[in-house]
């Protein structure tokens, strides 16, 4: 079988998010169906073959969304089935080609409250207009998690049969070399992730400067991620405000051995996102024998499940408490290792991939 898949977006080190489901959904899907099936990847930037190794013909895409539209509607695929990520949409493809859309998440109520007025319209046209239509021609189409596929039934009219439900694999950090973190900054609770209205870390600082009032502890926060803007000022704000200034370590972006060591020297990874679609670093945490604290709605708490402390994201006591928790119980600390250790092997870039490729012989 031909199968295509449209490598968007690209990119290569240091990718996050969607880049990194992309190149980790490429590698996976070529190994798995080495000598079953040919692959054609479809990008708008040359694929170095150095970074992604294997046999697949790589197509030359234009760049941006109507230069995009066009070219799909023009250009003969010859491929059977063809895989994508959404918001990517081919809407339309000539006949001949079957499509599964790839869908990650889709945005929560929490989440677009805090959009601009432009941010609200072009998420308004992508939610009601563009992916509506997409899932409807698809052959079938990939939820990572029964969150986000309750979510969609509930948004849009698809019969059931039609949504399938893949988990992701995360990123298995056990095979890069550790580079640990300043001795200073010992202990800590740890975020990763891009620091931003959806991920809660404002719940997350306000629920440090809560646990740290009422223990005074001498346990700091270390957020590993891109930040800047607004919302990055107003958590410095309320940080300087409760004196804080100086437990508090914002490191921007940090290398995979760098946040290898994060992890592995974490009190624990505190992830209360108000919304996801998966949730890896949950399990990035988990596999490194880390405790985590998640949200309690959404995929997290299906991603989690028991092994994890669930919370309310909107609750910055219940963080607070689960944050002294975990301080305090070195006994909960050893239970939640175990069950995150045993939960984080049941997740797989490999496995995500065969499912995938079994689903493409079957629509």
């Amino acid at each position: 079988m031909r199968i295509g898949y449209i490598a968007e977006p690209y990119e290569e080190q240091g990718a996050s998010g969607m880049g990194y489901v992309v190149h980790e959904t490429m590698r996976h899907m070529l190994v798995e169906g080495r000598g079953t099936h040919t692959f054609v990847f479809y990008s708008s930037t040359p694929i170095n073959r150095s970074f992604i190794e294997g046999e697949y013909e790589n197509v030359r895409m234009p760049k941006g969304f109507i230069r995009q539209f066009i070219w799909f509607l023009t250009h003969r695929l010859r491929v059977d089935v063809l895989f994508f990520m959404v918001p990517l949409l081919p809407l339309l493809i000539r006949k001949g080609t079957k499509t599964i859309p790839i869908l990650q998440e889709l945005e929560g109520k929490d989440v677009l409250s805090s959009m601009s007025l432009r941010t609200k319209i072009v998420e308004f046209t992508h939610d009601r207009i563009l992916l509506p239509l997409t899932l409807r021609r698809a052959a079938c189409s990939i939820v990572p998690s029964n969150a986000t596929k309750k979510e969609v039934l509930a948004a849009y009219r698809i019969p059931q049969e039609r949504l399938s439900v893949i988990p992701n694999g995360f990123q298995n950090l056990e095979n890069v070399q550790s580079i640990p973190p300043a001795p200073s900054l010992k202990p800590y609770f740890f975020f990763a992730g891009r620091v931003k209205f959806r991920k809660n870390v404002h719940g997350i600082v306000a629920a440090f400067i809560a646990f740290k009032q009422r223990t005074h502890a001498p346990v700091q926060l270390v957020i590993a991620g891109p930040h800047g803007g607004a919302y990055f000022r107003e958590l410095q704000e309320k940080l300087a405000q409760a004196g804080l200034t100086n437990d508090a370590h914002f490191l921007g972006y940090v290398s995979t051995e760098e946040l290898r060591g994060l992890f592995e020297n974490a009190l624990a990874c505190v992830f209360p996102s108000l919304h996801e679609g998966f949730g890896m670093p949950i399990l990035e945490a988990m596999s490194l024998g880390v405790p985590v604290i998640t949200s309690s709605v959404s995929s997290t708490a299906e991603v989690g499940a028991d092994a994890a402390l669930l919370v309310s994201p909107t609750d910055t006591h219940a963080i607070s408490e689960a944050m002294e928790k975990i301080h305090t119980d070195p006994a909960l600390r050893v239970t939640l290792i175990k069950k995150g250790l045993e939960r984080a092997r049941l997740f797989s870039w490999s496995r995500a991939a065969r499912e995938y490729l079994a689903l493409a012989t079957t629509v």
